[in-house]
């Protein structure tokens, strides 16, 4: 269920996902203080604290704030629910909740984004009854005791989804088309591509059932590969019995997608390959590829608009985070004990 934004949740996954990589977290669940919600989705964190967590100029944040915002991203994004307990994920996403609450301030016109979250609210309590009933009972779900599972209130979600429209707006109009159009013109990456394609891996073997090529040896095998299909042996017979791509190997080679799915070196060679031409191989750091374009076509620029504005939109919001929000105290509770144990 998504009453949240569409394209701000997109926003904010791609600042949670970088984040998690940044401070290289989430290989242990932290437990103190947590629990289960009854759907087994997310993690609920008590929200009851009032100790200020981190300040910044113009405000404060308590515990007990931050863990509702937890919650209810928690909520919408259970693939990172387990990892939002880290304390250090709890130090970068408190830079996104004070983000949210500068931008929200510089937003007006109250009664729009009230009734918009409204709206939103309507619809995820409609979704919500259509859910099967849990329990003995197996009741109709109730909207304001499912959010309380979560661990927070209809008004504090109402709230949230206040700012959330606030904030996706504020950095919307900060988008200009014209500038989207003239970067769709000179872009790329908006072809949709179906190809051949061998790998042939110079990576170690997750599975340990093939040591590790030597560049020189990857390279002579793609080579050997290469002569193979150009003397007319079968693209799909080949990468049945040579690929190291797991995905595209069971399906004799064949894959399909954009530039931007892949590595930059893989990309460039799909949008300049001759069409049913064999390439060259292309080295790039996972080894040497062979593909073989069968199908290039150019995106219009209407169905990518959306995807474009959400790129710029997300790239806004970072820099906004980066340039603007400066926290001058950051006190995440955890954070301590886990220095004192490295200690």
């Amino acid at each position: 269920m998504q009453p949240m934004n569409k394209r701000l949740l997109t926003v904010l996954s791609a600042f949670l996902a970088v984040s998690l990589l940044v401070v290289g977290c989430g290989s242990k669940d932290d437990k103190d203080g947590q629990k289960t919600a009854q759907d087994g989705q997310a993690t609920v964190l008590p929200t009851d604290s009032k100790k200020v967590v981190a300040e910044y100029k113009g405000g404060k944040v308590t515990e007990g704030e931050l863990n509702t915002y937890l919650n209810i991203m928690g909520l919408f994004q259970p693939q990172m629910a387990a990892m939002m307990g880290s304390p250090e994920v709890k130090k970068e996403v408190v830079k996104s909740y004070i983000a949210e609450d500068m931008v929200s301030q510089r937003v007006k016109d109250e009664k729009k984004y009230k009734k918009q979250a409204d709206e939103s609210l309507k619809q995820f309590e409609e979704q919500l009854k259509q859910m099967p009933a849990e329990g003995k009972d197996k009741k109709e779900q109730d909207l304001e005791g499912y959010l309380k599972e979560h661990g927070f209130t209809k008004e504090q979600l109402k709230g949230f989804l206040e700012k959330n429209n606030k904030v996706s707006a504020y950095f919307e109009d900060k988008v200009n088309e014209k500038d989207l159009k003239k970067e769709y013109s000179k872009s790329d990456n908006f072809y949709n591509i179906k190809l051949s394609h061998i790998l042939i891996s110079t990576a170690e073997d997750p599975e340990g059932k093939k040591k590790k090529r030597s560049d020189k040896d990857a390279k002579a095998l793609a080579e050997k590969v290469q002569k193979e299909l150009e003397d007319g042996k079968k693209f799909s017979d080949l990468a049945k019995k040579y690929s190291d791509d797991p995905g595209s190997k069971k399906q004799g080679g064949d894959m399909e997608g954009t530039p931007d799915q892949w590595v930059p070196e893989f990309s460039k060679a799909a949008v300049k390959s001759p069409i049913d031409k064999i390439s060259d191989p292309i080295k790039s750091d996972y080894g040497y590829h062979i593909i073989k374009v069968k199908e290039r076509k150019k995106l219009s620029f209407d169905k990518v608009k959306e995807e474009m504005m959400g790129q710029k939109v997300t790239e806004l919001y970072q820099d906004f985070i980066k340039d603007e929000v400066k926290v001058t105290k950051l006190d995440i509770p955890g954070d301590q004990k886990k220095k004192e144990e490295k200690q």
